[in-house]
């Protein structure tokens, strides 16, 4: 069976040589090769993007259990993009001799990678383990690493992601959160999910550490802050291990596929046909759920809450958002992280919510957008809701407030008898077009006599 968007060796060749920011990204590529193949890990280290240059190893990796690609023990890593491949092996071995005292190198396996095919390789090993230098001596190049990633799927969907190839509809954590973060000006920052982060690891560890076929459930305002969530609550020390084991689903009829090629990776299915699809694999596969916050029907084990008013405030300085800049973007988002990404964003498409789209949607929202606050169980506020919306009893319009709880990006939200719109200026300006100088006239005579 051909492997899931495979990639061939030519690509990776001409991914790494023409491209100057895929230079940095070899280091990910191979953090992300070790990490869902390898089991065991002790210390992988292997820094790319903006740390890629610094000085010492380009990636150290220490473990228990070997396979074919990962040696056992300690290995030191030394990779280049060069032409002259053997003179940069030369280099970086000898550098590394220098670098590393006799006691120290008896212990460590000493790894060259090149994303080029090197016609010089096994004669290159020979040689330096002639030298009896290190404890073992191994090189990679574009043929090997193409069969690597014939081990690992979450690597070859990085690789489509990176190269803008179709990805068939499955995604890495790291384009989710380039996906939710890149589209506002400044972009999103990471702390805005540290209370989030601190609540709820313990969770996500507990989690893994049981053998539970059952899903975890996370329940959020919209699906994209559960993903970007998930993104940085796996970037923790602790949990950091089975970050590029995760494969975000966003259609139907890939996961069968890869489920029939491996089962070593972790499904995130935002949606239920996904989640139906997921259901004669939960044996066989780790597997997190998103839903809206406000779904009725759904136990949570972790809900994703708007910010208190000080982890806000300080995630938008980080962002270098003044304190009055602050005070208008708390007032418009109600703290919640889904309509602070719209209210941040220039993308007309980011900025108006994908229920606005659909007109009965947004004409239903009208009166409870005029409305704001209401308690469900209160006489005079179930008439004036049902005057507003104009329906005969308000159990008729408490049906359509349910279904809009189960929406992503639900514009209401339902804590017992209470319910309410997240934020009335969001909701305002995504139904304007909804909005008629009758339903104004209405909602000023019903306040009126109601005050009367």
């Amino acid at each position: 069976m051909p492997h899931f968007l495979n990639t061939q060796a030519n690509e990776l060749i001409n991914w790494f040589t023409t491209s100057i920011h895929a230079r940095t990204q070899l280091a990910v590529l191979l953090r992300k090769l070790i990490q869902s193949t390898g089991h065991e890990l002790q210390k992988v280290d292997f820094p790319g993007n903006d740390d890629a240059e610094r000085p010492g190893w380009d990636g150290f990796l220490e473990t228990s259990s070997s396979n074919a690609w990962i040696p056992d023990g300690i290995s030191g890593w030394e990779f280049g993009v060069t032409e002259s491949i053997t003179k940069k092996a030369d280099g970086d071995f000898e550098k590394s001799v220098r670098a590393t005292n006799d006691a120290e190198r008896r212990n460590i396996t000493f790894v060259f990678v090149t994303p080029r095919r090197w016609q010089g390789k096994v004669h290159w090993v020979k040689k330096m383990k002639g030298k009896n230098l290190w404890k073992d001596i191994r090189a990679y190049d574009a043929s090997d690493l193409e069969q690597w990633m014939e081990q690992s799927v979450s690597s070859r969907i990085w690789f489509a992601n990176e190269t803008g190839r179709p990805s068939d509809g499955v995604r890495t954590l790291e384009r989710c959160w380039a996906d939710w973060a890149n589209v506002t000006d400044p972009y999103l920052h990471s702390s805005l999910f540290a209370t989030a982060i601190q609540a709820w690891n313990c969770e996500i560890k507990s989690f893994f550490e049981k053998c539970d076929s059952k899903p975890l459930v996370i329940t959020a305002d919209s699906m994209e802050e559960a993903l970007a969530f998930l993104k940085q609550v796996f970037d923790i020390p602790e949990l950091e291990q089975y970050q590029d084991r995760v494969l975000v689903f966003d259609k139907t009829e890939i996961l069968p596929k890869i489920a029939q090629e491996t089962t070593d990776f972790i499904v995130v299915a935002h949606t239920r046909e996904v989640e139906r699809e997921l259901a004669p694999y939960c044996t066989m596969l780790r597997s997190i759920v998103v839903y809206p916050r406000n779904a009725a029907r759904v136990k949570s084990d972790i809900v994703l809450e708007p910010l208190g008013t000080e982890p806000f405030r300080k995630a938008l300085e980080s962002m270098g958002k003044s304190r009055d800049d602050i005070a208008v973007l708390e007032k418009a988002s109600g703290r919640s992280l889904t309509v602070l990404r719209r209210q941040l964003s220039n993308v007309p498409a980011i900025g108006t919510p994908e229920w606005a789209d659909d007109s009965r949607i947004a004409s239903d929202m009208v009166p409870l957008v005029l409305a704001g606050t209401w308690d469900a169980q209160n006489e005079a506020d179930r008439t004036l809701l049902s005057l507003l919306a104009e329906v005969s009893s308000y159990e008729l319009l408490e049906k359509r407030i349910l279904n809009l709880l189960q929406l992503n990006d639900s514009p209401v939200w339902s804590l017992g008898n209470l319910r309410g719109v997240i934020s009335k200026k969001d909701a305002i300006f995504a139904i304007k077009g909804s909005v008629s100088k009758a339903d104004l006239y209405r909602f000023l005579e019903i306040a009126c006599s109601f005050q009367n």
